[in-house]
């Protein structure tokens, strides 16, 4: 039997993903975070980055190592 994760602030174990642009930041990230208290457990880039290669390779007939 699998255990559920749990927020290591309230023990609340509903998160959420969220996009916001940092401050003094040009770039966007998604934050996973507690949906009760808000606390982030996680960070990665907001964009999915291997998938946008793909798509762009596609496009310039560019073949990619799968």
């Amino acid at each position: 039997m699998a255990s559920s994760s749990i927020c290591p602030k309230c023990s609340g174990s509903r998160f959420e993903a969220v996009i916001e642009t940092p401050r003094k930041s040009s770039f966007k990230l998604l934050f996973v975070r507690c949906e009760t208290c808000g606390t982030v457990v996680g960070v990665l880039d907001a964009y999915n980055i291997g998938a946008l290669i793909h798509d762009l390779a596609e496009k310039i007939n560019v073949k990619l190592n799968d």
